[in-house]
């Protein structure tokens, strides 16, 4: 099996390679079938994290924005040093610079828990696996959500991994710290784990 390095070298590769026009067409092909997968677990609770996307990644924002029409609350990642938290987010709101050509909420957007996290990622399996960027943001900041809805004190987000069918590998090779995804969602079609 390949290493997570290597995965993340062939997929980035492939996932490049489609033009962005493409991409684009199968960003609102997912949220066409996102949002007829998704909308029944949408109430006025909830809040939806989508991320801004880093070069060829699906763009979630058409997505998120139908979930919104149907009552959701948004929000997007930001970073407080190397802690990743989650902000309010409205389609029109300035956002500052995060890097890598991505934005995140100002730091006088309110900070909140997302309920249904649009999760982006470089590769994911049948197993509901997913392989990130190497970072662990989203592992951790969904692994202390986890634990505190263990708990009883919150909820566990419901996530859902959001790429092209071409990320799909046999398998990812999973860690102890790994969250699972809960659901993906392709041009393709959505699975449950």
């Amino acid at each position: 099996m390949p290493t997570k390095d290597e995965l993340r070298l062939q997929v980035r590769a492939i996932r490049d390679a489609i033009d962005p026009t493409t991409r684009a067409e199968w960003s609102r092909r997912i949220a066409e079938i996102g949002l007829a997968r998704l909308r029944e677990r949408v109430t006025a609770n909830t809040i939806v994290s989508a991320y801004w996307p880093m070069r060829s990644e699906v763009d979630p924002r058409p997505l998120a924005m139908a979930l919104a029409t149907c009552g959701a609350r948004l929000c997007l990642p930001a970073f407080v040093g190397k802690v990743m938290e989650f902000r309010r987010w409205y389609e029109n709101d300035e956002l500052a610079p995060a890097g890598f050509q991505t934005f995140e909420p100002l730091r006088s957007a309110p900070v909140v828990v997302p309920t249904l996290v649009l999760a982006p990622l470089l590769a994911f399996d049948r197993r509901g696996a997913r392989l990130g960027w190497g970072k662990g943001y989203y592992d951790t900041f969904l692994g202390g959500l986890d634990a505190a809805a263990a708990r009883g004190d919150g909820v566990r987000p419901f996530v859902v991994g959001v790429a092209f069918a071409c990320q799909e590998v046999p398998e990812v090779p999973l860690e102890p710290h790994d969250r699972r995804l809960d659901a993906v969602i392709t041009e393709n079609g959505s699975f449950d784990r």
